[in-house]
C-alpha cells in the first residue's frame, strides 16, 4: 500500500483518541488515589469507595491502551483497516465509564475508527 493510501486522518484521530483516553483514566485513577473528595457522589452515599474508583481507571486503560494499539496498527498494516477501525470503535465505547477521555476521545475514537472502517482512503497528500 503506497504512502497516499493510507488511512492518515483515520490514524491521527485514532491517535489522539487513545491517548486522551488513557490521559483521561491515569487521572481519575490519581484523583482516586489522592483527592476522593473531588470527585462527586451519589446523593445519600456517605463517600467514594476508592476501589470502584480504581476498577474505573483500570477499565479506561485497559480501553485506552488498545484504542492506541489499533491507531498504531492501522498505521503499521494499513491492509487490515477494517478491522483496526473496528477495534478502535469498540474500545472507545466503553471509555465511556471512565470519562471518555474528556469526552472528546470517546467522539474522535468513534469518528477515526468510523473512517478507518469505511475503507475510504483519507489522507493529508494533496491531490488525494
Amino acid at each position: 500500500m503506497s504512502l497516499s493510501e493510507r488511512p492518515t486522518r483515520a490514524f491521527t484521530l485514532s491517535l489522539i483518541a487513545g491517548i486522551l483516553i488513557s490521559v483521561n483514566s491515569a487521572l481519575v485513577g490519581a484523583a482516586a488515589t489522592w483527592f476522593p473528595w473531588v470527585i462527586p457522589t451519589l446523593p445519600g452515599s456517605s463517600g467514594n469507595d476508592t476501589t470502584m474508583l480504581y476498577d474505573v481507571a483500570a477499565v479506561g486503560l485497559v480501553c485506552g491502551f488498545l484504542a492506541l494499539l489499533g491507531a498504531i496498527l492501522l498505521r503499521i498494516k494499513p491492509v487490515n483497516k477494517k478491522v483496526w477501525g473496528m477495534m478502535i470503535v469498540v474500545f472507545s465505547i466503553p471509555s465511556v465509564v471512565s470519562g471518555g477521555g474528556f469526552i472528546i476521545g470517546f467522539i474522535l475514537g468513534i469518528i477515526g475508527g468510523a473512517l478507518a472502517f469505511s475503507g475510504k482512503v483519507y489522507s493529508n497528500q494533496p491531490g488525494t
